[in-house]
């Protein structure tokens, strides 16, 4: 019987032998500057993670997350196209116009109208 985990393609140890060596895009390198990491944290993350599973957004790419760092990569390009903190909810930015993005930011709203912050922490009536 499939563990929950393996069912849901979540690899706890990652191969050492045959795992690739990723390389930085630019944007994965903008964004682990503006979120406070060094490359090589990144790099840590993306060629020693401690549980990878794939994503369900790209079909291909894979989540490499290792302590609070996610780094996505391509396997078959064995590049790191984004990083960002694991379970951290943020405001979507000006510049995600993409479905998924307007869909979410859309969800986000009372019946007012009015935008819901994602860094609310207590909703009172």
């Amino acid at each position: 019987m499939a563990t929950i985990a393996e069912s849901l393609g979540i690899t706890w140890s990652a191969p050492v032998t045959d795992a690739p060596t990723y390389r930085l895009t630019h944007h994965a390198q903008q964004q682990a500057a503006a979120k406070g990491w060094t490359s090589a944290d990144v790099l840590l993350a993306a060629n020693e993670p401690l549980h990878t599973y794939p994503s369900g957004r790209v079909p291909g790419q894979v989540r490499h997350v290792r302590g609070d760092l996610v780094a996505i990569v391509d396997p078959a390009e064995k590049r790191v196209v984004t990083v960002y903190q694991d379970v951290a909810e943020t405001d979507v930015r000006r510049d995600q116009t993409d479905a998924d993005a307007r869909r979410y930011a859309d969800r986000r709203t009372t019946r007012l109208g009015q935008q819901i912050s994602s860094r609310v922490d207590e909703v009172t009536y």
